[in-house]
């Protein structure tokens, strides 16, 4: 009865003191029954937003707006704020409204999804975001790009896929146009572990780095390579399950393509 009760007034309390729990309960009032993968322009704190997909939507704002997990401190005038896999451009609000002397990079790639980026750039007046319609990968030579429709687009080898051929651009060449980055923050759909072993020599430009790394059944799983990475650039790291398993043991993983999905946030002391 006691953990019940702590529950209930833990949600109470949130709800009379964080603002941003209460734009997401109403977020989910007003668009909760939206159809997946329907584009449409949502409202929330005098904000017009061009989305592509309401759920994914309703998470990302939980994520980056209740429990403001890019939050960083920077002592850097102008910090630098590269957002590998931007997709609306609700992670890029966040740092143009929290950070108003950054300079935020955001890379989309999926085409569709990058003009609702490109339309809330203008929409918000963020300034200070350049949005850039190239995927982060391992070179400039171009990649087929797996076309979801929400977040979960993704560099892609497989043949029966629906893809599109879009361009590339290395890790290695974003950080060399840059003498320090304040945060990384990759969220690539599984394209993370090349694009990261690809950049493990100048990682240490970064002083915050944040990582969603995905694991898919079947495959080999790369999180002890990425934080041995980390490690070995000088990083400390926490690790954070972005999808929680009650029962790993019964599940062996969630029942989708991945078996495990892991938010990294790696920073310097």
């Amino acid at each position: 009865m006691k953990s019940f009760l702590y529950i209930l007034l833990n949600e109470v309390k949130r709800f009379f003191t964080i603002k941003e729990y209460r734009v997401l309960l109403l977020l989910g009032l007003k668009y909760g029954r939206s159809k997946r993968y329907q584009a449409k322009q949502v409202s929330f704190s005098r904000n017009k937003f061009n989305i592509a997909d309401f759920q994914s939507f309703f998470w990302q704002y939980k994520q980056i707006y209740v429990d403001q997990c890019y939050a960083f401190k920077s002592t850097s005038v102008s910090p630098v704020i590269i957002d590998c896999g931007a997709n609306v451009g609700l992670s890029a609000l966040y740092f143009s409204r929290n950070y108003t002397n950054a300079k935020v990079i955001a890379y989309e790639a999926d085409t569709n999804v990058f003009k609702c980026l490109t339309d809330n750039i203008l929409i918000s007046r963020m300034s200070n975001v350049v949005g850039i319609n190239k995927a982060v990968w391992i070179n400039n030579e171009g990649v087929s790009f797996s076309v979801e429709g929400a977040d979960g687009g993704a560099v892609s080898s497989n043949k029966n896929a629906k893809t599109i051929s879009v361009e590339s651009i290395s890790l290695v060449d974003i950080l060399a146009a840059h003498q320090s980055v304040d945060l990384l923050k990759i969220d690539i759909e599984g394209a993370e572990v090349e694009v990261i072993r690809s950049a493990k020599e100048v990682l240490k430009k970064c002083k915050n780095i944040f990582v969603e790394y995905h694991s898919f059944k079947g495959q080999p799983q790369y999180l002890h390579e990425i934080l041995s990475i980390l490690s070995d650039n000088g990083f400390r790291y926490y690790v954070k399950e972005e999808v929680v398993l009650a029962q790993p043991f019964v599940t062996k993983g969630n029942k989708g393509a991945m078996d495990m999905q892991i938010n990294i946030f790696a920073y310097t002391v």
